[in-house]
């Protein structure tokens, strides 16, 4: 009797690497499908700031053209600046 537990708890102890195996596998999918959502995720934010960029850069264009316009029209009533 005392040999099959034995043999059992042997069995046992030498299957552990095998259970190993499939949660590392398991463990590698999730990191991987992990990775994937990261990647996404840099994705959509470096789109985002691409477009955060071209908003800033109209707007300063705009205020660039506010500002000269100003100038040439510092009182806003269609007359040049008198000098």
């Amino acid at each position: 009797m005392n040999r099959i537990r034995f043999t059992v708890a042997v069995a046992a102890v030498l299957m552990l690497p095998l259970a190993a195996c499939d949660d590392q596998s398991s463990a590698e999918r999730a990191g991987a499908q992990a990775g994937r959502a990261v990647d996404q995720a840099a994705e959509r934010v470096g789109e985002a700031a691409s477009d955060l960029a071209k908003g800033a850069g109209r707007l300063m264009q705009d205020t660039g053209d506010a500002i000269e316009r100003a100038a040439r029209d510092p009182k806003g009533d269609g007359e040049p600046p008198r000098r």
